[in-house]
């Protein structure tokens, strides 16, 4: 799925990111610190292209960022959106991804274009329930 939507963005081959799989502790730690929400979300996206640049080679393959996923988040928000942790997990790696590729939902332009590209991915049911929303 990750795949799916680096190729879809046509990412070149060797491009890196990383994910952390945590509790709400970290991640209400990370969005105070990052976003200053003084709240647990099920997942944050910290873009490597946004900001100031960090020294790299231009040998090495680009590096996308890192996104970080509460799973406690995760499992309360497919529970009430009806969906499996699984489906809620692959949603919000989806929704990390896109963010790091750029991708935002600050507009209503915006965020149905990103509401598109992770049902297109997921299905329409991803954003049944839920919608769409998240805290990153």
């Amino acid at each position: 799925m990750i795949d799916q939507v680096l190729t879809d963005d046509e990412v070149e081959d060797g491009a890196g990111l990383s994910i952390v799989v945590a509790d709400d502790t970290l991640l209400h730690e990370l969005n105070r610190l990052h976003r200053g929400v003084d709240a647990p979300t099920d997942v944050l996206s910290f873009g490597a292209e946004e900001g100031e640049e960090f020294p790299h080679s231009p040998d090495e393959p680009r590096y996308l960022g890192d996104i970080a996923i509460s799973l406690e988040t995760v499992r309360k928000n497919a529970a009430e959106a009806g969906l499996t942790p699984q489906q809620e997990v692959a949603h919000v790696l989806v929704h990390g991804v896109l963010h790091l590729l750029g991708y935002d939902h600050e507009t209503p332009d915006e965020e149905a274009v990103m509401n598109g590209r992770e049902e297109a991915l997921l299905g329409a049911a991803i954003h049944a329930s839920s919608g769409g929303a998240h805290s990153d």
